[in-house]
């Protein structure tokens, strides 16, 4: 084989070595919660949190209460509805108080709610177990 051929074969194999790569997908940035609090905003929040997945709107903020609308479902797919634990549930839309640093407020169960870089985040106690839950935003798409 001539060795311009075999030069030719190689340019070849490298330009289409190149091309594939310049291809692939870019990995998007991950957001997560990093201590950056934002004022508080009407919004749809949505994530797991024990063996639920949360459903949290914030429907309206006020001057000093919030309303929101709370419901979820099991994560697990075959799960049946219990005496005291159903598959799917709603509780009604209620207002909570906002906290004097004007950026969380705090419900029956659910404390210190405040959004941390577009994450809802706060804790919530129920039955002697406590969460410490960070919603992912719904409602935006967030592009780097």
């Amino acid at each position: 084989m001539p060795i311009e051929a075999r030069r030719a074969g190689a340019a070849l194999v490298l330009a289409a070595a190149l091309m594939t790569g310049s291809c692939a997908p870019h990995p998007k940035a991950v957001y997560q919660p990093n201590g950056t609090i934002m004022p508080l905003r009407a919004g749809y929040w949505a994530g797991p949190m024990g063996t639920n997945r949360i459903d949290f709107h914030v429907e309206r903020v006020m001057a000093d209460r919030v309303a929101i609308r709370i419901s979820g479902s099991k994560l697990d797919p075959n799960a049946r509805n219990q005496p005291g634990d159903p598959v799917t549930f709603s509780d009604r839309p209620t207002t909570c108080r906002i906290n004097a640093d004007n950026t969380s407020f705090d419900c029956l169960r659910y404390k210190d709610m405040h959004i941390d870089n577009g994450f809802l985040c706060g804790n919530y106690a129920l039955y002697g177990q406590t969460y410490n839950p960070c919603f992912a935003p719904m409602d935006a798409v967030r592009t780097p």
